[in-house]
């Protein structure tokens, strides 16, 4: 089964919420970066734990998303991502710059990337 008749409306409104998690994290790096810059590192903090969360949330989608294989493939990279973030719970707070800005925001993004060209045509008309 491929194209629009592939997901059912449940699905449909996953993928929609999915693809505005990706926006609303990619937001949140925004904030995130200017926070470290800024030196507001309880707000960078406590950012990054909702952007954990998020990422706990899509990869739970995942489960539930993954029926094409073009799609599945897209959905088991957010492992990179994943292991990627897990790097930071184990670092000072005075490299998070380096470890969100060189590797998990560079990961997330090309994933990210790559995740919405597979999903915005079922949605986009």
């Amino acid at each position: 089964m491929n194209g629009l008749n592939a997901l059912n409306e449940e699905k449909m409104l996953l993928v929609r919420q999915y693809i505005g998690l990706l926006d609303t994290i990619e937001e949140a790096f925004a904030n995130i970066f200017l926070f470290l810059e800024e030196l507001r590192i309880e707000d960078a903090d406590h950012l990054w734990d909702d952007v954990s969360l998020a990422f706990g949330q899509i990869h739970l989608s995942n489960q539930v998303l993954a029926e094409r294989p073009e799609v599945l493939i897209q959905l088991t990279s957010f492992t990179n991502v994943w292991e990627k973030a897990q790097l930071l719970h184990h670092s000072d707070y005075s490299i998070w710059e380096e470890v969100i800005g060189e590797r998990i925001y560079p990961a997330f993004t090309e994933w990210s990337r790559e995740i919405n060209k597979q999903f915005r045509p079922y949605f986009i008309n």
